[in-house]
This record gives structure tokens, sequence and C-alpha cells, in this order.
């Protein structure tokens, strides 16, 4: 999708996450994002345990001792990162530093060269089954399908891009339960392409019981 068509749309988003957590201008600042989003975007996304932590191996960072369980993508550069078994984030808050709980198990899907609350980071037990599904490969597949953040009371229902798929940053169905991928559709023309939010039974259910 083009820059300019969003523009004025991130402002809003930007402006709508501030006011909803009450943030001063100094705090951290990230753009809301549908986990498929951090998935595609990310150098790197790993399931791992956390063993320790330390805030003298670098100034101003939590260093954490990680055991990385599982990798589901990573750049070259991550990847020799990853060997160390050593993630980074800022300590204050202000600066998108995160806490993580020792021994637990996350998915992390992070970009270098710090770990941020503007990536992903998620312990394992409290994922749903179609959030563990999409790290373990359906995300994958649809990453040309691009989910933009919308607000408004009726955001969902306006028309969707053909490449892409309106999601709210305040509602649970589209972000627990399901992932934007593309869909076939039969003509008049022929067969084209669409992005849709996958209509597992879980998000159906979601739907319905919101």
């Amino acid at each position: 999708m083009e820059f300019t068509r969003h523009l004025s749309l991130l402002a809003l988003a930007l402006f709508a996450v501030l006011a909803l957590y009450g943030r001063s201008a100094d705090a951290c600042m990230c753009m809301p994002s549908h986990p498929q989003t951090h998935y595609c975007t990310a150098d790197y996304v790993v399931q791992l345990r956390v063993l320790r932590k330390s805030n003298t191996i670098e100034p101003g960072k939590t260093t954490y001792k990680v055991h990385i369980k599982r990798t589901y993508k990573a750049t070259p550069e991550a990847r020799k990162m990853l060997r160390d078994g050593r993630l980074s984030t800022p300590i204050l808050d202000s600066m998108c530093g995160i806490k993580l709980d020792l021994g637990k198990v996350y998915i992390i899907a992070g970009r270098l060269p710090h770990l941020t609350a503007c990536g992903y980071y998620k312990q394992y037990t409290k994922m749903t089954i179609a959030e563990r599904h999409g790290f373990s490969g359906a995300y994958k597949m649809a990453c040309n399908c691009t989910v933009t953040p919308c607000f408004g009371m009726n955001c969902l229902q306006q028309r969707e891009y053909a490449d892409g798929c309106k999601w709210s940053p305040f509602g649970k169905c589209e972000t627990e339960f399901s992932s934007c991928v593309p869909h076939n559709l039969r003509t008049r023309n022929g067969d084209i392409q669409r992005c849709r939010w996958r209509r597992t039974q879980l998000y159906k259910h979601c739907l319905r019981n919101p």
C-alpha cells in the first residue's frame, strides 16, 4: 500500500493509543500491530525460555540470558546475535524497555539491535491456539497480505483493500483467533485473489461472543 494513503491513519492511531493509556510525550510510543505484522516485519521470531538477567553487561540495558527452544525466522545478522543466547532491552520503560519473567517461555518477534516494547513478546502459555499456529507457519504464508490498523465504531465494516485486511487494536477476535490470508474469488472475469480474515471456528465463535 502507498505510504501517503496511510499517513493520516498512522497519526490518528498514535494519538488514539496515547489517549487510551494516558502516556506523556516523553514516554515510549509504538504503533499497534497485529501479531501477523510483527511476524512478517521482524528480524527474528523465536520461542525461548528466560534463564537469568543482568543490568551490568551493557550500560542502560537489561540483558536476558535465554535458551532458544525454536527459531521460526531470522536474518543472518539476527542468527549471529541469537547464538550468544542474550537479548538486551532498555532498562527504562520510557525508552521502550520490557520486563520478562525468569523461567517463563515466550514467543518473541523482534528487530535488531535491541528488544523493545514495539516488538512482540508474549508468554507461550497465554497465547491462543490460533496465535501459536500463526507463529509456527500460518503468518509466514500470508505476509503478502497487509494488516492495517483502523479506529472508530464502524472501521471494520468499511471496504477492505484487495491486498489487506482492516484491524482494530481494541478488539480481540482478529488478534487472537485469525490471520489475514489470500483467498481466491471466482468472478465473471475470472479468478481473482483478495485478502480476508481466516474464518476459523474459534474466530467465528469469538465474533458471536465478543
